[in-house]
């Protein structure tokens, strides 16, 4: 019954994570506010983890790593002290959000699956 844990699932489950880091990345460039990011950092993870009840902390941590990878290396970084500091409070909470969210949706998906599985037996 042992099976790998990179699956076909999983792997285009990582690919399809990339356009969602890519989207995220130009919220938090183009956001006036935290608002946004922490939004849209929210519905993806909570996506990734519904996607992945199992295995959304790895999708999650993709996202996390090819925010900040990309952020820090191939972004140029803005000079007024506002926008450094929005975007990295932007950067930085939607990495964490990214992990919270993903434990939320795989709860959240595993409690549908049940209650699907447990209404069929009645």
């Amino acid at each position: 019954m042992s099976t790998s844990f990179f699956d076909r699932r999983l792997v285009i489950n990582t690919v399809l994570t990339l356009p969602g880091s890519a989207l995220l990345l130009y919220c938090i460039r183009v956001a006036t506010a935290a608002h946004l990011p922490y939004l849209v950092a929210t519905i993806l993870a909570t996506t990734l983890g519904f996607l992945e009840p199992r295995k959304g902390w790895f999708l999650a941590l993709v996202q996390a790593s090819t925010i900040w990878i990309v952020y820090i290396f191939f972004l140029v970084h803005p000079t007024n002290n506002f926008h450094i500091e929005l975007e990295n409070f932007g950067l930085y909470g939607s990495m964490i959000l990214s992990f919270v969210g993903s434990f939320v949706g795989g709860r959240l998906k595993r409690i549908l699956d049940r209650s699907k599985s447990g209404r069929s037996k009645s």
